[in-house]
């Protein structure tokens, strides 16, 4: 089975993720990843790629395949979550998180509907609490739930979670008013008398559906995300995720206690899964993927992320390349190759303003870039992810005009983001030049590695 470059890309950063998840890395895990790779065709490239990749939008991509490549991508991530001879709950959980997200249908998975969501890193975390969400009042459920409380609670808390349903936290909380109103106190000492009285005389009235809309649309400023069920949402321990949290929304499918029985039924075999009926040409395909025997010692390194934080600063300071070399992916994105890969962010109009002047060593002047718009607009249409052919052309109309406010604004985002990454070193990188004279960027374009510089134009 082959698979396409963007279902590589997702399924290197999955097992990426998946590796690091518990936190210890392995020589074991290590071989059986660099196997993986040279049986499906995962390039550096790919890997590389993989880094912008959130897993939610890694899972999106992988749910879009068949039949085949999900049972090959099954078979691969119970190899690789056994290499290491052990498996964390945190590990275990992801894995059931990623199986459920991908949709990989199995006997043991009817009937649970589960999606990966990863949100920015914020200022939220639920850490082991279990949320009970719902777009709007569900007096059936809510009832199953007040009956079912002390069950669910005994069977999370078992798992090492706790339940938050909010008319139990809030009757706790009311039956306690006084230490609430003292925790209040301290952990907010800024709030006003007026602030107080609000938060006591509305408390009774506050919903699980306000909350719901609050975590999703506001908090986390999750757009776009509809949950059509009532459902539970708690966080997957990723140690591997920088800039995302990973959730899952498990839908509540019947009765609310029963759902979770399903769901951690189907956790705690989760190696024990496989296709059943699988022709000769099916098992010999999957026998690729089987793990390689490896007599070597474990051999393992508790990595986090401060071990990232070294290889940064060594590069950084020590360096023999000096001057570092720019990677650009066949959509725009930016990584300093000599800097452990670290990408450049920007948004996609100011990735493609970037390498237009990149293409153009000589230098634009910016009251002529008009006459590149043809051509930013070509390689704007690489680097965004909107469709609509009207939107990016406006967008491109705004960005070239040189008395309008986009076009200082996107050049002083581009200066930002650079600036964040390369400090003090960043001047090479930067699009610069005297107010009247042409704007370039002074970087000795041997440094600069297109993917597909035909993917320009």
């Amino acid at each position: 089975m082959k698979f396409k470059e963007n279902a590589k890309i997702a399924l290197f950063k999955v097992l990426s993720d998946l590796i690091q998840s518990d936190g210890v890395v392995n020589q074991g895990e290590i071989d059986y990843l660099k196997h993986v790779a040279t049986m499906v065709g995962i390039t550096k490239s790919s890997m590389k790629k993989s880094e912008s990749l959130s897993l939610s939008e890694a899972t999106a991509i992988l749910r879009n395949l068949g039949d085949a490549e999900k049972t090959a991508i099954l078979c691969i991530i119970q190899q690789l979550s056994v290499s290491d001879d052990s498996l964390d709950p945190n590990e275990s959980l992801l894995i059931t998180a990623l199986l459920l997200s991908i949709r990989i249908c199995l006997p043991e998975t009817n009937d649970i509907n589960a999606t990966l969501v990863s949100i920015p890193n914020l200022a939220f975390d639920t850490q082991d609490a279990v949320l009970y969400v719902e777009a709007e009042y569900n007096e059936t459920i809510n009832r199953l739930i007040t009956k079912e409380h002390a069950a669910i609670c005994k069977l999370l808390d078992k798992k090492e979670r706790s339940f938050f349903f909010l008319p139990e936290v809030v009757r706790d909380m009311e039956s306690k008013k006084t230490t609430f109103s003292n925790i209040i106190q301290y952990i907010a000492p800024s709030l006003s008398e007026e602030q107080l009285s609000v938060i006591n005389n509305r408390l009774l009235q506050f919903t699980s559906v306000a909350l719901s809309k609050e975590v999703f649309l506001n908090y986390l400023n999750v757009k776009g995300l509809n949950i059509s069920k009532p459902a539970f949402f708690f966080k997957i321990q990723n140690k591997r995720s920088i800039h995302f949290q990973d959730f899952l929304i498990l839908e509540i499918n019947g009765d609310p206690l029963q759902s979770l029985q399903r769901f951690y039924k189907l956790n705690d075999s989760i190696l024990k899964l496989g296709i059943q009926h699988l022709d000769t040409t099916e098992q010999s395909s999957l026998s690729r993927f089987m793990m390689l025997k490896n007599s070597l010692p474990k051999n393992e390194l508790q990595y986090n992320g401060f071990h990232k934080i070294i290889i940064d600063t060594i590069l950084k300071y020590y360096s023999s390349q000096g001057t570092g070399r720019l990677f650009v992916s066949s959509d725009g994105h930016l990584f300093l190759t000599d800097r452990n890969n670290i990408e450049i962010k920007m948004p996609s109009l100011c990735r493609a303003l970037y390498i237009l002047f990149l293409l153009h060593e000589e230098g634009i002047y910016l009251f002529e870039l008009d006459d590149y718009k043809d051509e930013l607009l070509a390689i704007y249409k690489n680097t965004s992810t909107y469709t609509d052919e009207k939107l990016l052309v406006k967008s491109v109309e705004n960005a070239v005009d040189f008395v309008g406010i986009t076009l200082n604004s996107n050049l002083s985002r581009i200066k930002k983001a650079i600036s964040s990454v390369l400090g003090d070193e960043a001047a090479l990188y930067l699009i610069q030049g005297a107010k009247a004279d042409k704007k370039r960027i002074h970087l000795d374009r041997r440094l600069v590695i297109f993917e597909d510089k035909k993917s320009f134009g």
